[in-house]
């Protein structure tokens, strides 16, 4: 694992393998490791793979920027400094909106795009009346000191495709062991209902230059069928593989299948829209 140094702090990559270049972004209260099986099923891959400031390994400021713009700034940097070209992006909850002003600045650099359980907009409805809460200096400190996003939502939105053992729910919950690890999972309850990530929804058809594809959990009761369905409306070209039995983390939970979705996009093959997996 790489340590770099971005933006004054230290950005914890996996960058390893040789081969067509593969870049995992992660969203919430995930890190690389949540990739680590898909990157096994592409041994012959360059496959990178970064940790956001605040998660897995890299470095946990408490006075840092955790918004969603301070992640995009440092995602581009972080590119920038791992010299991306021409690669396959799959892209993960919060991590469609902590890559797509980099992606859009160089379409050059960019083979095509895996959307795996993610959204472009802002929550709404009840859930967004919880996030409200979250958002303030109150919900905040009780998101930090409960470790709310991996004890108890995680589980919470994980399927039932491959089970959630204990030993790998320990792997999620370890980069986020005292509250003092947790200020960047704590700042994006409110990042998932703000201007930001609306302004954002006005660029998602910008995807529609490159070659699509989406696994998606359907069990996920986070970002589930809805949200897939208006990605459909969005990416007229999406290919979508659902995987039934699957939730929110659907690249640690079927990994076989996200790894697949990126071949087949690689190769060209179109796939048949709705293909469904149990």
């Amino acid at each position: 694992m790489l340590m770099l140094p971005i933006n004054g702090y230290k950005i914890a990559v996996t960058d390893i393998g040789d081969g067509p270049t593969v870049v995992f972004v992660h969203g919430t209260p995930s890190w690389s490791h949540e990739f680590g099986d898909v990157i096994s099923a592409l041994p012959d891959h360059r496959c990178v793979a970064v940790d956001h400031l605040g998660f897995g390994c890299s470095d946990k400021p408490a006075e840092a920027d955790y918004s969603i713009r301070g992640h995009q700034r440092r995602f581009a940097s972080t590119m920038d400094a791992l010299d991306i070209e021409a690669a396959v992006f799959v892209l993960h909850d919060f991590g469609t909106a902590f890559a797509l002003p980099w992606l859009l600045d160089h379409p050059d650099r960019v083979r095509g795009v895996v959307l795996t359980n993610t959204i472009l907009w802002p929550i709404t409805g009840v859930f967004k009346m919880i996030l409200a809460f979250y958002a303030t200096t109150l919900g905040r400190w009780l998101y930090r000191r409960f470790n709310i996003s991996a004890r108890w939502l995680l589980p919470f939105a994980w399927g039932k495709h491959s089970p959630l053992t204990p030993e790998i729910h320990a792997a999620y919950l370890k980069p986020f062991s005292t509250p003092e690890d947790r200020h960047a999972t704590a700042a994006l309850p409110g990042e998932a209902i703000s201007e930001t990530i609306a302004a954002l929804e006005q660029r998602a058809t910008a995807l529609n230059q490159w070659p699509l594809r989406a696994v998606w959990g359907m069990a996920d009761p986070l970002v589930g069928s809805a949200e897939l369905a208006k990605w459909r409306s969005i990416l007229p070209s999406l290919e979508v593989t659902e995987v039934d039995r699957a939730g929110h983390f659907v690249a640690a939970e079927a990994p076989d299948i996200v790894a697949a979705a990126v071949q087949a996009l690689e190769a060209g093959a179109t796939g048949k829209i709705g293909l469904r997996v149990s």
